[in-house]
């Protein structure tokens, strides 16, 4: 019995912090104004540095949304950091650049490896002082370029974070992987919208090239170079960190069809918060393990002892209800209202997952373009 109590109020304790935390996000979100580009600003100069590796099926048609943006050529500069491919990635590129002068092919040299040695060597041969980073495997609309730029001009942020989404997702597998998606974005962007931002994507950022160049990129992690620069602008310029809430500034990014590369991922994702020192990032990411696991703990216990199903029941009804406070403004965001059909079975599922994302995370071990890696910390 006295077990049991301790339980409970420790479940209710988890729970209610959550719930603030949660709800924080939401407001956040709310607090964030769409922003609409009124076009009529003189366009700066920009480089957008992209990093890829064994891309050949993806790069062609990130190029081509690229080439296509309507912001001027003449103020547009694309890197593109080959990080040692084994695949005709490098051919594509060169047969892009021939006829479009303002894409220049870098090839990262032999002793720099990885995805945020490639990011670096870009962005310190660029010539811009503002940076627009992508992923070699996204796509976006003709106004991207325009859309950050204006918010930049109109804002002046040191950082700003882009909207991302799956594009086209089919089947139950890349539907979760979407929907899941959302909660991610929604989490940094709410985050951002009330000053205590925990995390961003460099598959759609924009900051200032002195940020990068002065910030601490802890390299002996292979990746994290969004994150990291992220929390270096944080103790010099929080107010300065932006999240645009525009259309017009998606990128598309594809789900992955394999359940082992969708682990790998989200192992790389976790392996780099061992050097995370953050108070919000790190009390979050307790909060929301140890709310899960409380969850995945009231149902096994639920076997020998049956007052533990209504304890997992509440922890159950009360999270969904939270979550859906950020999840259905933002699916409107994105238009993507038919995913939440997938909500109940994802918060089936989630606490399963994070747990098991978590563990094998913080051991370090994943595999990217055919490299292995281990993030010691």
């Amino acid at each position: 019995m006295i077990s049991m109590v301790i339980f409970e109020y420790t479940a209710f304790i988890i729970l209610s912090i959550y719930s603030l935390i949660i709800i924080g996000f939401s407001i956040g979100w709310l607090k964030i104004e769409r922003f609409r580009s009124k076009g009529n600003f003189d366009p700066i100069s920009v480089s957008i540095i992209v990093a890829c590796r064994n891309e050949e099926e993806n790069i062609q048609q990130l190029l081509d949304c690229l080439v296509a943006q309507n912001y001027p050529k003449n103020k547009t500069e694309i890197i593109i950091i080959d990080d040692h491919s084994e695949d005709n990635t490098v051919a594509s590129i060169k047969r892009k650049s021939v006829k479009n002068s303002h894409i220049n092919y870098l090839q990262l040299p032999p002793e720099k490896t990885g995805k945020k040695e490639a990011i670096a060597y870009g962005i310190e041969n660029s010539t811009s002082e503002i940076i627009l980073t992508t992923d070699a495997d996204c796509e976006m609309k003709e106004n991207w370029i325009s859309s950050m730029v204006g918010y930049y001009i109109n804002y002046q942020p040191k950082l700003l974070s882009g909207p991302i989404t799956l594009k086209k997702t089919s089947g139950l597998f890349q539907n979760f992987q979407s929907l899941e998606f959302l909660s991610l974005v929604a989490s940094g962007a709410g985050a951002i919208g009330i000053n205590r931002p925990i995390m961003n994507n460099g598959a759609n950022l924009l900051f200032e090239k002195t940020l990068f160049l002065e910030s601490n990129q802890y390299k002996s992690y292979a990746s994290g170079d969004d994150i990291f620069l992220m929390l270096h602008a944080k103790k010099k310029y929080r107010e300065r960190i932006h999240f645009i809430k525009s259309k017009n500034a998606i990128v598309y990014t594809y789900g992955l069809n394999k359940i082992s590369r969708f682990f790998n991922q989200r192992i790389r994702w976790t392996s780099k918060s061992k050097a995370y020192r953050d108070f919000d990032i790190i009390f979050t990411a307790i909060i929301v393990s140890l709310i899960n696991l409380m969850l995945v703990l009231s149902i096994l216990l639920s076997f020998w002892e049956k007052s533990f199903l209504l304890v997992s029941l509440i922890i159950f009804l009360t999270k969904s209800l939270v979550d859906l406070m950020i999840l259905i403004p933002v699916s409107s965001f994105f238009s993507k209202q038919n995913l939440l059909w997938l909500f109940f079975p994802l918060q089936a599922i989630y606490p399963f997952y994070i747990l098991v994302t978590v563990t094998l995370g913080l051991i370090g071990n994943f595999n990217w373009k055919n490299r292995t890696f281990r993030e010691k910390g």
